[in-house]
């Protein structure tokens, strides 16, 4: 037999176990007895039912607020009590002007009218505005409103109310901006609409249909079907800090909903907001930065200099962890309690902190996540701020966020080492369509084909664009809805995950990007990448061109100069220090550029604050000679004193000796791990963990 034939699933609930048998379906550990060199008949995978909700208030239990105001934040007792049993939270909210702290003390206790007359003036001004359709600005201007009008209904006349609500009501036909169903705007015009609603329930006839436009047409038509599709292992198809900022949008939406209505949105997308629980546990680096937050990777559009949006994954995992609480998941992420920030991240958790709850000790916890539907995977050596943390991406197009970054991957021990490059300055200008965006500007691999051309990108093809030799553009703009992405699949395929396992001695993941690339130039490229923990990698990229000539670069950004050392580069940053070494291709031309710069030409963004943190250091990696087929091996350290590789060579594949471990690659995907006295097999397929 040609491999397995199903997969008999193990799904655990209530202590009981499940036997399913899902008939080809792949992936999974294959079990029973088989013939020498065939695989087994069936596999087995273990699938845990997402924990039962358990949030302390219960659903619907605020329904009563829309008798009254204020009600967005909820009942005026609810504000008190928190008000009440935090004194310390409750004094810095008095010092703060801002529009939620402000309508919070008013709830409280009355607030002084100088204090309110700026957010009345806002308010007024907006409305002044008229109805607009100018992308998140408006929806931005339709929250702040709706929350003066709901936070200060008092202070309004009711003329001034009619007119708010008249203003408001005129967006329903007109602002038909950010709704597509990948993008991030359309997760925060969901909230904006529910605010809108609940804001003006009783006194808006209109204002059912905000409720319904938000959660039937927008987050039930659109964007909760590819959280089904794609939202395994909490994994979203928006990139960079919009994903972020975005989610964080919608879980206060879907919050609200369940709070005031009764409408559980979590409950209609179980895996996806349980798993994002265990997504939200890798996404940032190791240890904590500036003013005791969290730094994460830029993973497409954004930036890695500190501001608000740092706070936004540890508010989500706040509302999910007290949704799921008491589940493992919620348990581990206790593990991250930590005071927010600034002002704004403290009042968020006076709003949604329901209080500590006994941690689940890291140890028992896993060291690697996949996030399939997007082809994203984060590994930690371990759970201390020392740890060397890893990501590799490998997955499809959605969103106008991402980046032509097939196949790449970052390596972070104390600081940022294997990194992206470029600044995001600007959406569409000549830095980022022909930097920022591109493949130069990530840790992946260069075809060069003479002519070819890239057009229309997201600027709509005003800037002229360079050749880069990187990934091609095969996509014609966002999808509106998942059903249209799927009419458009072919085109849309960039690279899949095409293995995965992590066990605590090592993770073997491998990325297949070969439909990234124009055709004409690339016919294939994988991707290997064994993780020795706690700090070795072994890449290992096999690169097929269309034609011989077509010169292939491997490429790697640092953010300091790196020293050069015969076959080995050694980057520091920082405390941090990565080690490269190059053992394929034999005769390799190994180089280090400075800048924004390839083919004679230089990309430089304007000066901004991201320029003193931009990285902007390479390595390239070039065979001496024309081949269809290349091999790259490198062997990447984390360590102060990495141990020296030296090359394998086997009659059928090719490896690496590193201290006790020996890596060899056979055949297109897979190979064997020689580690502590065992091997262990390299094979392509998925071996999901309990939370992916």
């Amino acid at each position: 037999m040609g491999g397995c034939k199903g997969v008999l699933m193990v799904r655990a609930w209530k202590g009981w176990l499940f036997l399913l048998f899902a008939a080809g379906i792949t992936g999974g550990i294959c079990f029973g007895a088989s013939a020498p060199g065939r695989k087994s008949e069936f596999q087995i995978q273990v699938i845990p039912f997402p924990a039962s909700p358990r949030p302390r208030i219960e659903n619907g239990a605020w329904k009563p607020v829309l008798q009254a105001h204020p009600r967005l934040l909820g009942p005026k007792a609810f504000l008190r009590e928190r008000a009440r049993s935090r004194p310390e939270a409750y004094k810095e909210i008095q010092a703060d002007d801002s529009l939620l702290a402000v309508g919070i003390v008013h709830a409280v206790e009355g607030a002084d009218p100088s204090r309110i007359a700026p957010h009345l003036k806002t308010a007024r001004q907006n409305v002044a505005r008229g109805v607009t359709n100018n992308h998140q600005d408006t929806w931005i201007w339709l929250q702040d409103a709706a929350l003066a009008y709901d936070l200060f209904h008092d202070q309004f006349s009711p003329d001034e109310r009619r007119a708010m609500v008249e203003w408001m009501n005129g967006h329903l036909t007109r602002f038909t901006d950010d709704e597509n169903a990948f993008h991030n705007s359309t997760l925060s015009k969901i909230l904006t609409y529910l605010r809108i609603a609940y804001a003006t329930w009783g006194e808006n006839p209109r204002a059912k249909e905000f409720r319904d436009y938000a959660l039937t047409k927008l987050y039930e038509g659109k964007v909760l079907p590819v959280l089904r599709e794609f939202g395994a292992g909490g994994g979203f198809t928006e990139a960079g800090w919009y994903a972020r900022g975005s989610l964080w949008n919608l879980v206060q939406a879907l919050e609200m909903a369940r709070r005031v209505e009764g409408y559980d949105g979590f409950a209609k997308a179980p895996r996806f907001f349980y798993q994002r629980l265990a997504y939200e546990m890798f996404q940032p680096y190791p240890g904590l930065w500036t003013y005791g937050t969290e730094r994460f990777s830029d993973e497409g559009d954004g930036s890695t200099v500190y501001g608000g949006h740092t706070e936004y994954p540890r508010h989500l995992r706040t509302v999910l962890a007290s949704y799921y609480r008491g589940s493992d998941l919620a348990r581990a992420v206790e593990n991250k309690r930590r005071k927010g920030s600034n002002s704004a991240a403290r009042l968020m958790d006076f709003l949604h902190d329901d209080g500590p709850e006994p941690p689940l000790p890291l140890t028992r916890f896993p060291l690697a996540h996949l996030a399939e539907g997007i082809g994203k995977v984060y590994a930690r050596s371990d759970w201390t701020d020392d740890a060397t943390w890893f990501r590799f991406e490998c997955g499809d197009y959605w969103a106008a966020h991402q980046h032509f970054e097939v196949g790449n991957f970052e390596i972070y021990r104390r600081a940022p080492l294997a990194t992206e490059s470029g600044e995001y300055t600007d959406y569409g200008n000549a830095h980022a369509m022909n930097w920022l965006v591109r493949t130069i500007a990530h840790i992946s691999i260069l075809v060069h084909q003479p002519g070819e051309e890239w057009k229309n990108m997201r600027d709509g093809g005003r800037i002229p664009y360079a050749n880069d030799g990187g990934q091609a553009k095969k996509w014609d703009w966002v999808s509106d809805t998942l059903e249209q992405w799927k009419a458009k699949r072919a085109q849309y395929e960039r690279g899949d995950i095409v293995a995965y396992r992590n066990q605590p001695e090592f993770l073997f993941v491998a990325g297949d990007g070969t439909a990234a690339y124009s055709p004409a130039k690339l016919s294939g490229w994988v991707r290997q990448i064994v993780f020795l923990r706690p700090h070795t990698f072994v890449v290992f990229d096999r690169v097929t061109s269309a034609k011989p000539e077509y010169e292939k670069t491997w490429l790697l950004h640092t953010r300091n100069e790196p020293e050069m050392a015969g076959r080995t580069a050694t980057a520091r940053n920082g405390e941090g220090r990565l080690t490269v070494q190059t053992l394929l291709p034999e005769r390799a031309a190994i180089k280090k550029i400075h800048g924004y710069t390839y083919g004679g030409q230089t990309f430089n963004p304007p000066a901004t604050g991201l320029s003193a943190e931009a990285n902007k250091w390479r390595i390239e990696v070039q065979p001496a000679a024309a081949n269809r087929e290349d091999l790259f091996l490198h062997v990447l350290s984390t360590e102060d004193k990495p141990r020296p590789a030296r090359l394998l060579k086997q009659k059928e594949g090719v490896g690496v000796r590193v201290g006790d471990a020996e890596v060899v690659f056979k055949g297109r995907v897979g190979g064997s791990l020689r580690l502590n006295g065992k091997i262990y097999p390299l094979q392509a397929g998925i071996v999901r963990g309990p939370y992916e």
